[in-house]
Order: structure tokens, then sequence, then C-alpha cells
């Protein structure tokens, strides 16, 4: 006698898996922090002043766009005819171009910043500077402060102390340490580097008044402490900011500024 056994398909259904997703209760450390708001100037001026408001500009290369290209530069480039631009419009603005001089004298002495001033400063001594920088500054009669690392000075692509020299005066020269290392190397080294540059440049009758800009924007107490032994007056880090104070002349903020108009950084 045959048996037939039925199955029910039901039974024997593939099972559905679902996959289970944990409910995470957030944790006090992953809980989101407000950003911090900007201290307004007033606040500033408390803790830190006397304040004032003087935008600082930073440059690296002045090439055409071409150059840059070729060079694979173009994220430290300022193309050659936005550069014009953009002292151009500085002057139709009303811009005055202020010196570290009238910097270190509202620091030290109180005297009044021009008001509606910037600093212009250009970082590392590149040769563009003199061939493409300099005869725009030169033909609208601008001050500016060229940090250099001096021991790379008259290497090719390089200022040479020539063109250096010939610069003198509308340009100060400052120090940028001498083979741009960052100060957080060891403290010794970080010495080396920054009292090297600073024999060099007064060897070439230069670095007056003495301020300094910090390789890669990176500073140290340290370095600071070590900058103000040598009587240095200022230094310059890469933090974005235009508010510029006594109690923090050690760690001043600039504006980098790139291939575009001067009013899309409120100019």
């Amino acid at each position: 006698m045959a048996i037939f056994v039925y199955f029910n398909k039901s039974v024997f259904q593939p099972a559905v898996i679902k996959k289970i997703v944990p409910v995470l209760t957030p944790s006090a450390s992953s809980t989101p922090k407000a950003t911090p708001k900007p201290m307004t100037f007033a606040e500033m001026n408390t803790l830190y002043g006397p304040c004032v408001h003087l935008p600082v500009l930073m440059y690296h290369h002045i090439q055409s766009e071409d150059a840059a290209k070729a060079d694979k530069q173009t994220g430290l480039t300022t193309y050659t005819d936005f550069f014009q631009k953009q002292m151009q419009y500085l002057k139709d603005k009303g811009y005055n171009i202020a010196s570290m001089n009238d910097l270190v004298n509202f620091f030290d002495s109180g005297t009044p910043v021009p008001s509606k001033s910037v600093l212009l400063t250009f970082d590392d001594g590149y040769e563009d500077f003199y061939t493409d920088a300099y005869p725009v500054l030169q033909s609208l009669g601008y001050k500016a402060t060229m940090f250099v690392p001096t021991g790379l000075m008259d290497n090719p692509d390089y200022l040479t102390w020539d063109q250096i020299s010939a610069m003198n005066g509308p340009v100060l020269f400052a120090n940028h340490t001498w083979s741009h290392k960052n100060v957080g190397v060891s403290v010794s080294t970080m010495q080396y580097e920054i009292s090297t540059a600073d024999t060099q440049l007064a060897n070439h009758g230069l670095g007056s008044p003495k301020v300094f800009a910090y390789p890669y924007g990176l500073h140290t107490t340290q370095s600071e402490q070590y900058l103000a032994s040598l009587g240095y007056q200022a230094a310059f880090t890469e933090n974005s900011g235009s508010i510029l104070c006594k109690g923090q002349r050690f760690a001043l903020p600039r504006i980098r500024i790139g291939s575009t108009s001067l009013s899309s950084y409120g100019f």
C-alpha cells in the first residue's frame, strides 16, 4: 500500500531574516557641541587689548595661471591678473596700506593706525614676487612685508639677495625661519632656525622692525617666548581673522587671499 505524505508548504517557506539595528543611546561624548561664537571686538579688546581692526592679507606665489598649473602650485598661487585687480580695488575703495611700523607703534605707544587700513604680507620669498607682484606694488606706491626663509634665498625659484636688496625699503624683509621648518620641532632646532635667519637678515641690513611669520602657521609657547627674548615685536599665524590685539602680538591672524575678488572677503 502506497503511503502519501503531504507537506504544508507554509511550514517550509524560507525564513525572512530581518536585520536588527540596535538603538543606541547617545553618550555624553557623542553629543554634538555648539560651535563657539566668535568674540566681538569689544570682548577681545577687554581680554587682549588694546586691539585694532586691521586685516592682514596673506599671499604666497603671484604668477600666471599657466605657470601655476605647469608647476602644480595653484593651491598657493594668486594669479597675477587677479592680484593686480585686487590691489587696484584697494586703491579705488580708499584703503590705506599700513606698514609694520604702524602696527608696532600701535602696540607699543598707542599710536592710532590710520582708519580703513590693511597690511600686505607675502610668505616664502618666491622669485615671482620680484617679477609679478613687486611691479604692481611699485606702480601703486604700496608697502609690503615679505617673510623669507633665509637659507632658501639664492636657490632656483627663490629670490636672490640682490633682488631683495633692490626692493628693500618699500618692502620689509622679515624672518620666516632659516629653512622653513615649523616651530614644533625640538626647542634647539626651533631656536637655530629663528636665530640663524635673524642673523642673516641683520647681516644684510634687513629685518627692522623685527616681525615673524610661523611656517605652516604652527606656533608654540616656546617659540613665542624665544621670539620675545630676541626682541621681536609681532608674529603672525595662518589663523583667519582681522582683529589684532597687543595681548596676542605673537599669535596674530591673517586672511589668506586667492584668485578672486576682494569683495568676496568683505572688503
